[in-house]
């Protein structure tokens, strides 16, 4: 299945990530759901999710996520998803991570939850 992706390009995602789609929720808001590279996420006044899809045999020892104040990396079995500054200050306490089955219903999801020290919407997750 899927191999290592580079994140170099994470930087440049910015303008895809605040572009809007067609499927956008009742709301409309591009700020509330989008694409990264290598995972998806969501956030409403209180937290922001992200999730990666991982190896089914993943387990939590394997998984190492680095809860920043504004800044969030998560790694995999050595390999880092994400590294990046965060789009509004992190209520640490408040952050924590779940792997479940996939939506997809294929593999397994990491699922990283962080809480938002002040409650409102980000601009942007990471860059």
């Amino acid at each position: 299945g899927g191999g290592a992706r580079s994140l170099s390009g994470l930087m440049n995602q910015q303008a895809q990530i605040t572009g809007g789609g067609a499927a956008a929720s009742a709301g409309g808001n591009g700020f509330r759901e989008g694409q990264g590279d290598g995972f998806t996420w969501n956030q409403n006044d209180d937290e922001v999710e992200f999730r990666f899809p991982v190896a089914a045999n993943t387990k939590a020892k394997y998984v190492k996520v680095n809860f920043g104040k504004s800044t969030l990396k998560v790694t995999v079995a050595g390999q880092t998803l994400l590294n990046g500054q965060l789009g509004g200050a992190v209520e640490v306490d408040d952050s924590t991570f779940t792997i479940e089955d996939a939506s997809s219903g294929k593999g397994k999801e990491l699922c990283v939850t962080l809480g938002k020290k002040e409650n409102y919407t980000w601009p942007f997750v990471v860059r």
